[in-house]
């Protein structure tokens, strides 16, 4: 690897990003800094629109849609996608860079994770786009024949969330267009550059308006798009409380919405589970990404007759994470993304000690030396939580985890769902039985089994119980349901 201070990629960095608008890039109103987490220094900025410019883009992705995308059928679409997926593996090494100095994304965690999920969303998109069918059913008048279609909203808004923005994107970007509709995406924005990167890219492909990207403040042009008449439907993932803000802003138009809000997901390891794999697993599911995902095993709940073992084997495994700049492939955890979420993360550690929320047992202690330079937090790990505890009730979207012993099935089972969110869950044991019962009981829409997080959310979305999503998953969200009735006699 090319050493990274001489890394011919910080050229990506010279110029201010533009964004994309009717098939080309712009300028716009004023810059906003990038602050790159691995070392609080300012290495580039992008362009914001104007309000007026927010109001060209949609004009432009109205007349995409209605004059060109909406003739286009599901082969041609799906033709689009392919050529997608084509550019993004030429680039995906410039995206990699990008986010891990935009948002701390560690090098290895985007090949590992980022350019599968983007390319699996992209090709497989590509096939439903040509297999987008209705259904008919008896409606038990034999005079009466009935044929369902399923057909585009027109032009969606896509927000996005900054723990993931290349990923994330393509994958929403591509069911969006797979579904005949033209996409207007916000990144969020502490998290810019990667996106406004690859839309100057795949502007080159699409048809000019199909594609638009829109950065800046979520308070200025996030809610200029949220209530803009132009948009048909409204889709974000970020936490509850953004999600609150999106809903209220979009009430008065009575605006179609989905949300993907966040999680405080419980790990349930019962005394009969390989503790090698449930160590593995629950590393990964506690830590990756420094805990700055939506499903991440945040709450550990284990057994009593085996909590001793556990716990000491979590704490050495955690031991072995690498913290540092996340553009080194010997780094296995990274930065949070800025300063204040931080100093958010912080503030929960801190209480938590204060108050004594459980025994801290590993990290929670701010680095000194070349990691304090950066938003470096390092594996935190809290034992004896109480259920009741702040630090296990709340998503703190960082490397801190909580254990709380438990007695039996339904006594995991009833801290479990104590919960106003409902995301993601799992359980490790060798036992079918108690896995099934345990995963018809647990109240979340994921359930891992022997493992934390799994490929195939792209084939099988999956949708937040209680607070932690509503308005549908995948393609389908995409689209709204015609029912035609014939009468034939």
């Amino acid at each position: 690897m090319t050493d990274v201070a001489s890394d011919p990629r910080w050229k990506l960095f010279e110029k201010p990003f533009e964004f994309v608008a009717g098939g080309k890039t712009h300028q716009g109103e004023k810059t906003v800094d990038i602050i790159s987490p691995r070392d609080k220094r300012v290495v580039g900025s992008y362009w914001v629109p104007s309000l007026a410019q927010v109001d060209e883009a949609l004009a432009a992705a109205r007349k995409a849609y209605e004059e060109v995308w909406s003739k286009v059928n599901g082969n041609g679409r799906a033709e689009y996608l392919r050529k997608i997926a084509v550019a993004f593996d030429q680039h995906k090494e410039e995206l990699e860079f990008l986010d891990a100095v935009d948002v701390g994304k560690t090098v290895n965690g985007f090949r590992y994770s980022d350019v599968g999920v983007s390319l699996d969303a992209l090709h497989y998109y590509a096939g439903k786009a040509m297999n987008l069918s209705g259904h008919s059913v008896d409606v038990g008048d034999p005079g009466v024949w009935h044929r369902s279609k399923l057909e585009p909203y027109g032009v969606v808004l896509e927000v996005l969330p900054w723990n993931g923005p290349i990923w994330t994107g393509l994958q929403n970007v591509a069911a969006i267009l797979a579904a005949g509709n033209v996409a207007v995406v916000k990144p969020a924005s502490i998290a810019s550059a990667s996106f406004l990167h690859f839309a100057k890219i795949i502007s080159e492909i699409l048809p000019a308006g199909v594609i638009t990207v829109l950065p800046g403040p979520g308070g200025s042009v996030g809610d200029a798009l949220v209530k803009h008449p132009q948009i048909d439907f409204i889709s974000l993932t970020g936490g509850v409380e953004s999600g609150r803000q999106v809903l209220h802003n979009s009430a008065d138009r009575v605006r179609r919405v989905s949300l993907e809000l966040g999680g405080k997901n419980p790990n349930i390891v019962l005394d009969d589970a390989d503790l090698d794999v449930a160590v593995m697993w629950s590393t990964m599911g506690g830590f990756s990404n420094s805990g700055q995902i939506c499903v991440c095993g945040s709450r550990i709940l284990v057994q009593r007759g085996i909590y001793d073992e556990f716990t000491e084997k979590l704490v050495a495994s955690a031991k072995q994470l690498v913290i540092g700049d996340p553009l080194l492939d010997s780094t296995t955890t990274g930065p949070v993304v800025g300063e204040s979420h931080y100093e958010s993360v912080w503030r929960y550690i801190d209480e938590a000690k204060a108050t004594l929320q459980g025994k801290l047992i590993l990290g929670g202690e701010r680095y000194e030396g070349d990691l304090a330079n950066g938003f470096y937090i390092p594996p935190t790990i809290f034992e004896n939580v109480d259920p009741s505890c702040i630090i296990a009730r709340e998503e703190i979207f960082g490397p801190v985890v909580s254990l709380t012993p438990f007695d039996d099935i339904d006594d995991a089972l009833r801290i479990a769902n104590d919960t106003t969110m409902g995301l993601a869950s799992g359980v490790f044991t060798k036992d079918i039985n108690r896995a099934s019962y345990v995963a018809d009981h647990l109240q979340a829409g994921q359930v891992y089994v022997n493992q934390w997080f799994a490929p195939g959310g792209t084939r099988a979305p999956s949708e937040g119980y209680k607070q932690s999503g509503i308005g549908g998953v995948g393609l389908y969200k995409y689209m709204q349901e015609k029912n035609i009735f014939f009468r034939t006699n």
